[in-house]
């Protein structure tokens, strides 16, 4: 069992019994220090995985979970020991787990068997079968996907509701209040022993943040808590301001589930039906689409294009400036950057908006290399699994594949922010400004990102309003002045 394969009706379990089979699963050295990982997120996945082998061995299961070098290291020895005759494992969710599988097939005398993923609707390699010839868009999977899960559809397999998307009514700026107003989400015991135990094991490692408030589902019994307060309490608030950013509001009413889904101790399509079954008890069709938008479309969509394609030379637009200061561990005078890298710092988590419309679009506009970019967000957010970030981050945010999986750049100045937060009024720069000591940074870059690359974004139809805009602006020559001083401040210190 791999750390993210924590269900105990998966896809390994079938056709074996307690006493019958033993579950090995090994807690990497090797994977545990090789990116700078928020210590919440070491805290999530080992805790993780030390419950799940906690909950197996109660249920009579031989549990074998053993600290090892390497993952491949702990394999061998483990055969070494246990001489077994052959290997069941759920397909791995990332390129590299499914080399090392390959590889331990290739080293040992027995058979091997791969079967499905655990926590996906969908196999890779899927996408492209579900939407055969034409260009792969998420509006379409996600049609596809409702008709074949029978979410959302009537008998007829047209959308309940009469729309496939409620994104016209769940795009409202934040209330002009301190927070939302929402109820708390379900949260996790301040003082868990185990907790408190596995951050002081993590203690030494190199990190992004600091660390100390876990925030998601550790177990299934956590897990199912945590969905059941988001439907009966959170669930009707969400859609209406899902796209909104607070300065006193961290969660917002986002359901907090990702990290439980990512490591497979939640099912994606039985979150999205219980959900969907919200709606009869009364919640607003506008909330619970754009969840299960995002479930069994989102999701299941860039898991797709994570085996679609290779990611880490993706490089379209040529961009190689380190990742900004301000997110290696230096400070901001931003203030909507500041608000999410204190929720990284403190809980390894910032939400989907702050991820793609300021951490995301800072990386864009300065032009920060896309693996490089990747690997930071993989390391900082406690959900951070490989097969989220290269895509989300190479494809959508950065644009580094050259437009195949976003139709433009999600590239937006500092009046985004403006109209979908409150962070502007605590802020020193100025949203509308592109050039000045006082020019919003987000503003200046966004111009001087269209016009570095007016030869390309003038060939998109979709940017076409976006470039005849730049065509009227008269103060280019000291918007690219201010923009050199702009990147060279987050590239080295205080921005």
């Amino acid at each position: 069992m791999l750390g993210d394969q924590l269900d105990p009706t998966g896809p390994a379990f079938r056709g074996h019994r307690p006493g019958d089979a033993r579950v090995l699963m090994i807690e990497s050295e090797h994977a545990l220090a090789r990116l700078p990982y928020n210590r919440e997120r070491r805290v999530l996945v080992i805790g993780a995985m030390r419950r799940f082998a906690d909950r197996l061995r109660a249920a009579g299961w031989a549990v074998d979970l053993r600290r090892a070098p390497t993952l491949f290291a702990g394999v061998m020895a483990h055969a070494a020991e246990e001489e077994p005759d052959r290997i069941v494992v759920a397909h791995p969710a990332s390129r590299s787990g499914l080399a090392l599988v390959r590889r331990v097939a290739g080293a040992l005398p027995v058979q091997v068997e791969i079967r499905e993923p655990v926590g996906f609707i969908t196999r890779p390699g899927e996408l492209d079968e579900i939407l055969g010839a034409r260009q792969p868009r998420m509006d379409t999977f996600y049609r596809a996907m409702r008709r074949r899960l029978g979410i959302l559809v009537d008998a007829d397999g047209e959308p309940v509701g009469g729309a496939w998307s409620m994104d016209a009514e769940n795009r409202k700026p934040p209330p002009r209040t301190r927070d939302l107003g929402a109820p708390a989400p379900w949260l996790p015991a301040a003082d868990d022993p185990l907790d408190r135990e596995l951050r002081h094991e993590f203690a030494s490692l190199p990190e992004i943040g600091g660390g100390g408030e876990r925030v998601m589902a550790a177990d299934q019994g956590e897990a199912e808590a945590a969905l059941d307060r988001f439907i009966e309490t959170r669930l009707a608030g969400f859609g209406p301001h899902q796209d909104a950013m607070m300065d006193d509001d961290w969660a917002m009413s986002h359901a907090l589930l990702s990290g439980p889904l990512n490591l497979g101790i939640l099912s994606p399509e039985r979150v999205a039906r219980r959900v969907a079954d919200a709606l009869g008890d009364g919640a607003p069709i506008a909330s619970v689409e754009g969840f299960v938008r995002q479930v069994i479309g989102w999701r299941e969509y860039v898991w797709g294009w994570y085996w679609k394609r290779t990611w880490r030379t993706a490089n379209a637009l040529g961009a190689e400036a380190p990742v900004p200061a301000a997110l290696r561990g230096g400070s901001t005078r931003m203030r909507c950057v500041e608000v999410a890298m204190d929720g990284i710092h403190r809980r390894g988590y910032s939400h989907h908006i702050q991820r793609l419309m300021v951490l995301g679009t800072l990386m864009l506009l300065r032009g920060t290399e896309p693996w490089a970019a990747s690997r930071w967000f993989q390391a900082a957010h406690v959900d951070g699994a490989a097969w989220v970030m290269a895509p989300n981050v190479i494809g959508m945010a950065l644009y580094a594949d050259g437009g195949g999986m976003m139709t433009k750049p999600y590239a937006a100045s500092g009046a985004y922010i403006k109209r979908m937060s409150n962070h502007c009024r605590s802020c020193p720069y100025d949203p509308t400004a592109g050039a000045g000591p006082d020019a919003c940074p987000f503003t200046t870059l966004y111009w001087d990102f269209l016009d570095r690359h007016r030869e390309r974004l003038g060939q998109n139809h979709r940017m076409a309003l976006s470039m005849r805009n730049l065509a009227k602006r008269q103060d280019i020559p000291a918007i690219r002045a201010r923009a050199r001083e702009v990147m060279a401040a987050l590239d080295t210190g205080v921005d």
